[in-house]
């Protein structure tokens, strides 16, 4: 009987991890929709659907791929305190290339960011919710528009930091918060069991490796066409792509990515919010990331 238990244990770990290659080969393989926007900006989209599953399941990823050395702009931070706004129109207002949506908020008055928020030198909210780990890591944007990742515990990349005031102590004038983290330096993050990052839901996230950073956006809440993914799902993703440093952002409707000029109102994945597969479910929101030319 014993030997029964150990050869099943040993089965199922040897078809999870051909699964597991099959899906990373599956990736590396798929022949992406490529555009160059702009001089080191590059836009990524792929459907996994049929038999280029991923997860098993339907998959559509978009990717910003954004070379800080060869591409002429800078990274920036949108927000309106007090209105919830889209993350369009955070672009168009900025004059922005590329946007993607910000981090968690509060989505009733007085509509607030409930991470850590400055922008600008100015500090718009402050850590006071406990957002656990969707608030254990960072960007921070330095005052020539360069963008970094940090891990609240940068020891043990997933910890909840005891000091809910860390990152307030960035020296960027502008930061945000959110979480989790899923790759620090090289390493994948460690993740609590929970449903937040075990249930599949659309995903956005922030990678960086050296002077590449990349704007990542997973649809969902569609069966037939997007299922979404789970964080660890999403940290495959980010490691697939190359990053060596990569931050979830706020997700589920949130989900958003802007290219300028692309599909008649910018937005290039499909929003979830109003229930369908196109690219009209934008959620009005309290902040984004730009980058400007």
């Amino acid at each position: 009987m014993k030997r029964r238990l150990v050869l099943l244990a040993a089965s199922i770990f040897f078809a999870a991890a051909a699964f597991a290659q099959n899906d990373s080969l599956t990736f590396a393989n798929a022949k992406w929709n490529e555009k160059e926007i702009d001089k080191g900006i590059i836009l990524k989209e792929f459907h996994f659907t049929g038999d280029s599953k991923i997860f098993d399941s339907n998959q559509y990823i978009s990717i910003v791929e954004i070379d800080s050395k060869k591409a002429k702009g800078r990274f920036a931070l949108a927000s309106d305190p007090g209105k919830i706004t889209t993350t369009s129109k955070f672009a168009k207002d900025s004059g922005a290339v590329v946007a993607m949506n910000g981090t968690f908020y509060n989505m009733r008055e007085p509509y607030n960011c409930v991470c850590y928020f400055k922008k600008n030198g100015v500090e718009e909210f402050s850590n006071t919710e406990k957002m656990a780990q969707r608030d254990n890591g960072a960007i921070a944007i330095s005052k020539k528009g360069k963008v970094a990742i940090y891990a609240a515990d940068p020891v043990v990349p997933g910890n909840i930091a005891s000091d809910q005031t860390w990152p307030s102590k960035l020296e960027e004038p502008s930061a945000m918060s959110s979480g989790p983290i899923l790759i620090s330096d090289g390493k994948d993050a460690r993740l609590d069991e929970n449903s937040f990052n075990r249930n599949r839901h659309p995903r956005s996230a922030i990678g960086t490796k050296g002077k590449k950073v990349f704007l990542v956006t997973v649809d969902g809440r569609n069966a037939e066409n997007a299922q979404g993914v789970s964080l660890w799902e999403f940290t495959k993703i980010m490691r697939w792509i190359g990053a060596e440093d990569a931050l979830n952002m706020d997700g589920g409707g949130s989900t958003t990515l802007y290219v300028e000029g692309e599909n008649g109102n910018g937005i290039v994945n499909h929003p979830s919010d109003n229930k369908k597969f196109d690219r009209e479910g934008q959620r009005r929101i309290v902040n984004a990331l730009l980058f400007i030319k």
